[in-house]
């Protein structure tokens, strides 16, 4: 027994090397990742010992016991205590009715049904990578039903939303320098840092504690020591195209994950193919399920704000004058900073949410977001798939990053034109003010504002300053305080100081024509 023990464990062994030269070739014929990065050892010896067993990880005999186990003891059990709460949620009429209704409760049902079911049946990810991405599930649940406990409270439902800003531009287009520069700037705004996301629970911390702000980023490292040590060297490599850092201010798609039953943008680049098979409608980007997504989001906000003026009360009169001196009194009036791509696609669903909001546009040439969005794709997904299956070649990635392109600029043009449609017959209507669109384009409104790429990219403070004396003409510049900060962390974070990965539009087997998008460059580039 001994002897074939040691038999089958050189023999897996072996299929690891085999496992492990496929990858890496692979990545030398399609991928082209510097610095790329491989699951621990451990890791793909349950990967290799799977694939050995069962022959293929395409096999429909394949049982995935360990999946099963997590929906029957873990998902289940959390969703089942999510949908009671969103009853009594129902129930008490405290909450917005589309976050907890039937419907709600339907709709949240079948999504993490979908979601195990497309992890299942794909042919792209690894034994592992479909155990790490269900088990994600289970996470969201649990802080589903945390934060909307939190939520099912008069108070916090009366909170008022002052002017949210929005950076709504497309991927991959330095809106993530400048929402982290401009995050610096706390006398002006508000924001959630990635640990937020990460850790919410049990206890969200408020915007004015630094301390346990730090607390929050030291949760959240722990999490993401245990990542680094089941992908070695994932962290560096990401940091050539996006940096995932709990300190630092993060895209809000992460609180979608809390809302969703599952993880939000993970799904739509590891699952792409299934989700290519369904009517949009059916899926997670439908105009539905962004209404509410952004409905979620807003009871975060004014959970965030309702924390930060109860907990300010409660440690001004346990720690008196000494706590007044170092902390001002929280205030509504500080608006919230958000960013996320996927906004350009649901303009008009985030404007029904918040109507007051104001817009940041960048604008960059589409032949230059595609393959620099189609290589983070590739270094996202790298590690959870099996080299060669459906969806992992360059050409199936650039054939993916045009689509995701096609629907984020649709949604910016046509919402452009809309409004720049509506501007025009407001315009022409006597009987009608000429300032009822402010979201149009070009515009000079206090509520939208376009930049190009070449203005980001090579001055992050002036166009920080350009976005004060537009969206707040009446208030001053960046203080000197601000103007330090920004300059300090562009020091420290400048251009390709982490790396630069390759990327051109010939590596995803692309042309310029496939990268036209010339209804977006007509309007925006001009050209």
């Amino acid at each position: 027994l001994t002897g074939l023990l040691a038999i089958s464990i050189r023999y897996i062994t072996y299929q690891v090397h085999l496992m492990d030269t496929k990858y890496h070739q692979w990545n030398n014929d399609e991928w082209h990742i510097d610095l790329i990065s491989s699951p621990a050892y451990p890791i793909r010896f349950i990967n290799a010992q799977h694939y050995h067993r069962y022959g293929s990880a395409n096999n429909k005999n394949n049982n995935h016991v360990v999946l099963s186990l997590l929906r029957k003891f873990a998902v289940t059990p959390a969703l089942d205590k999510v949908l009671s709460l969103m009853k009594q949620a129902d129930t008490e009429n405290i909450v917005p009715k589309i976050l907890c209704n039937t419907d709600a409760q339907t709709n949240l049902s079948h999504r993490v049904q979908e979601f195990y079911t497309d992890i299942q049946h794909s042919q792209t990810l690894t034994y592992t990578g479909k155990i790490f991405l269900y088990a994600t599930s289970y996470m969201s649940l649990t802080n589903h039903y945390g934060l909307l406990q939190l939520g099912m409270k008069h108070q916090v439902q009366q909170q008022q939303i002052n002017e949210p800003v929005f950076i709504a531009s497309l991927p991959r287009t330095g809106s993530t320098i400048l929402h982290r520069t401009m995050s610096l700037d706390t006398s002006r705004f508000r924001h959630f840092d990635l640990a937020d996301m990460v850790v919410p629970l049990p206890h969200p911390i408020p915007r004015w504690d630094t301390e346990g702000q730090k607390q929050k980023v030291k949760e959240a490292n722990k999490l993401f020591q245990t990542i680094q040590w089941i992908y070695p060297g994932f962290k560096e490599c990401l940091e050539t195209m996006h940096g995932f850092r709990p300190s630092e201010a993060e895209e809000d798609l992460g609180w979608y994950d809390t809302g969703l039953g599952h993880v939000y943008m993970d799904p739509l680049m590891k699952l792409y193919p299934e989700y290519r098979q369904k009517k949009l409608n059916e899926t997670i980007e439908s105009k539905e399920v962004a209404r509410y997504r952004y409905a979620w989001l807003s009871m975060i906000l004014k959970i965030y704000q309702y924390t930060d003026q109860v907990t300010f009360d409660e440690r001004k009169h346990t720690e008196g004058r000494a706590f007044l001196r170092q902390h001002p009194r929280p205030t509504t009036k500080i608006p919230w900073l958000l960013k996320d791509p996927n906004h350009s696609a649901y303009l008009p669903q985030l404007l029904e949410e918040f109507p007051n909001a104001k817009l940041i546009f960048i604008h960059r040439h589409p032949g230059e977001v595609v393959p620099s969005l189609a290589k983070l794709f590739v270094i996202f997904t790298s590690v959870d798939v099996i080299p060669g299956a459906v969806g992992t070649s360059a050409k199936e990635w650039g054939e993916e990053s045009v689509k995701r392109m096609e629907y984020y600029s649709s949604g910016l043009v046509d919402f452009t034109r809309e409004q720049n449609n509506n501007h025009n017959s407001s315009s022409n209507d006597q009987s009608s003010s000429s300032s009822s669109s402010p979201y149009s384009f070009p515009s000079n409104s206090t509520s939208r504002i376009d930049l190009s790429f070449a203005q980001v990219r090579w001055d992050v403070p002036g166009a920080i300053e350009k976005i004060y004396k537009q969206l707040y003409p009446n208030q001053p510049p960046p203080s000197n305080t601000a103007k330090r900060a920004f300059q300090a962390y562009l020091e420290q974070n400048e251009r390709e100081k982490h790396g630069n990965q390759r990327r051109s539009l010939e590596d995803f087997h692309l042309s310029k024509d496939d990268v036209a998008f010339r209804e977006y460059n007509d309007m925006f580039l001009g050209s």
